[in-house]
């Protein structure tokens, strides 16, 4: 009986256990953590700002990666071309008889052969993987402005299409208002019923627009996620400020500072320096590598040891590397004109920006100080006046009307004006404002 009920006790813990394990695991694999909803990734509901928004753009870019991958590759020629190259060991057996296979009675040899790279070639080789590796830092670090850049301008974009939405939003919340109080005058038989139509017109019209900007702050926020390289990221949220208050520049110091500071200009400079060393290294391969050989030969038949020296020298008759210095001095020029373009595109690019800033920080200011400020008090002296039976209807529509498309185009200026911000800074490689 005792053996029984110990043997019970036994299977019931065992029972226990692994019921406990399989509970653990069943937890595990359907806990909400670990449940898929179709996304690789999903944002918190936390704001980003836009220095979070550029960080995660650095850390998930695939082609700023590839551009990295690209240094180190650079980084592995330059280590190559240092290096020397390696000893040939040769060990040779002739005049061995068919009657005793062995080293008896052939003549053995042993020899080691080193080539060695002549006139500072070997020294160009290096100066010339160095240039390029420089050259595809300076690259990388353009295509990081132009990411930086990107990111910002679609960031901005968001920005400005949120205060879109909420123009769009105010705009709906006047026009119900305006339908729902001609409504109750229409019931009460004091305006006519072309007043609650036009009305409900004007509604209709203002939840069209909340419509399409809401359509246009979904497509920004989608425009954002592939430049930040998170495309299947959901409810993604940010948050910041347009710059308003913009700054007046100097094109003299924008110049100069894209002269000593673009890394695009620095790359087409040693694009220029590598270039030129290829040139002096292809006119020096006309100068022959030589050979060097020493060896040990024993003679088995005379029993003598000897010792054997050699020396080679390839005589250049008819390859002078004439097709390679021809090529190389052609890729020079090609560089040289290349640095010049580049240098005035850039230089073009800047001074539109430059010109486009100047007219829409005018405009916007404008736009902020005169012409936004009077269409609000407008609105709100026709609103207080309709409310009171001053003014009709019709002229609260239309100043409404006016309010709107006024906010609406000060909203794009203010867009506009960040975007050509972003593009001076990244040509420029500065920050404006604060």
């Amino acid at each position: 009986m005792l053996t029984y009920f110990f043997n019970t006790c036994i299977f019931q813990l065992w029972l226990s256990k692994w019921f406990l394990l399989f509970a653990c695991l069943l937890i595990y694999f359907v806990s909400p953590s670990k449940m898929s909803y179709g996304n690789d990734m999903q944002t918190s509901d936390k704001a980003i700002s836009l220095n979070e928004a550029i960080n995660i753009t650095l850390g998930k870019n695939p082609q700023l990666q590839s551009m990295r991958d690209q240094v180190e590759a650079q980084i592995g020629s330059l280590k190559q071309a240092g290096l020397y190259p390696n000893p040939v060991i040769e060990f040779l057996t002739e005049e061995m008889p068919t009657h005793e296979i062995g080293l008896n009675e052939s003549q053995n040899l042993v020899s080691i052969t080193q080539p060695i790279i002549t006139a500072g070639k070997r020294g160009l080789e290096i100066k010339v993987s160095k240039k390029a590796k420089e050259k595809n830092e300076f690259e990388r670090d353009s295509f990081l402005l132009s990411v930086i850049a990107d990111t910002k301008k679609a960031f901005y974009k968001v920005l400005a299409d949120q205060e879109g939405y909420s123009v769009a939003k105010e705009t709906e919340k006047i026009s119900k208002d305006i339908y729902e109080s001609e409504k109750i005058q229409f019931e009460a038989g004091e305006v006519a019923l072309t007043n609650v139509l036009r009305a409900e017109v004007e509604l209709s019209k203002a939840r069209n627009l909340v419509s399409h900007a809401e359509g246009e702050l979904q497509n920004s926020l989608k425009e954002l996620q592939t430049v930040m390289g998170i495309p299947e990221a959901t409810d993604l949220n940010i948050t910041g400020k347009l710059v308003t208050a913009p700054v007046e520049l100097s094109l003299h110091e924008l110049e100069l500072n894209m002269k000593n500071n673009q890394p695009m200009l620095k790359a087409s400079e040693k694009k220029i320096e590598m270039a030129q060393a290829r040139l002096v290294l292809e006119q020096r391969q006309v100068i022959p590598d030589i050979t060097v050989s020493a060896g040990y030969k024993r003679l088995s038949q005379e029993d003598a040891d000897t010792i054997e020296f050699g020396l080679g020298i390839p005589a250049p008759f008819f390859n002078r590397n004439q097709g390679n210095i021809q090529k190389s001095k052609a890729l020079s020029k090609k560089a040289k004109n290349e640095s010049i373009s580049v240098y005035q595109q850039m230089l073009f690019e800047l001074k539109k920006n430059f010109n486009l800033y100047n007219v829409e920080r005018k405009r916007m200011l404008e736009f902020k100080d005169k012409i936004l400020p009077r269409a609000e008090e407008a609105l709100s002296l026709i609103t207080k006046g309709y409310k009171e039976g001053e003014f009709d209807y019709i002229d609260l529509l239309d100043t409404q009307r006016i309010w709107a498309d006024t906010k609406i185009s000060y909203i794009e200026s203010v867009k506009q004006l960040n975007m050509i911000i972003a593009e001076l800074e990244r040509l420029a490689v500065l920050k404006i404002g604060k």
